[in-house]
């Protein structure tokens, strides 16, 4: 019963929508394509998750890489394009609270290398400086050989080198304490 009531749950959260282009998948009101071209590399979509604040849902975030996994470790330590790609649903959120989660999540997942990316990790932080709201998004693309790039609300606000930070980034989502177990998982195509 409970397998049924899990399956019948999935369906209504996840849809799958046809048509020319392939297909999407559709979580909480947010369409994600198939596949995506990041600087001429196709990237599929692996799974998409919505991040939860207790019974908030805050944003339905997807997982693209160029070769996707759905192991954890790889998708952190995995040296390809990848793309994070957050659409936020909840009406508001501050730029206090997004650094906040953002340092949590490094501190819970990064481990020592925290110390040592303090000033990557501080330039990232000040890529963050107004509020978020339904709607907006936050776009994390690495590219191997050139780094991170953040571009919130559809502008590109700076790249930061180095595959050592986007491990750090990614871990905060695909490590040992993400945000949300729910979420994790979903971007992880389970």
């Amino acid at each position: 019963m409970r397998s049924v009531f899990k399956t019948l749950l999935v369906a209504c959260v996840i849809i799958i929508i046809s048509g020319t282009n392939g297909w999407a998948l559709k979580i909480k009101g947010v369409t994600f394509p198939e596949s995506i071209s990041i600087s001429g590399t196709n990237c599929t979509l692996v799974g998409a998750g919505i991040r939860k604040k207790l019974v908030i849902s805050v944003y339905a975030g997807a997982l693209y890489m160029s070769s996707p996994s759905t192991n954890a470790s790889t998708v952190i330590s995995s040296d390809q394009t990848k793309r994070m790609s957050l659409q936020f649903i909840y009406k508001e959120v501050t730029s206090e609270q997004l650094i906040e989660a953002w340092n949590d999540g490094f501190k819970a997942n990064a481990g020592s290398s925290v110390n040592a990316l303090k000033g990557k990790i501080d330039t990232f932080n000040g890529y963050f400086t107004e509020s978020v709201r339904k709607g907006d998004t936050i776009i994390i693309t690495y590219i191997p050989g050139k780094g991170t790039e953040v571009a919130i609300k559809n502008s590109v606000k700076g790249v930061i080198e180095g595959k050592d930070f986007m491990q750090a980034l990614f871990s905060v989502w695909f490590g040992p304490k993400p945000p949300t177990a729910g979420l994790k998982k979903g971007m992880l195509g389970n």
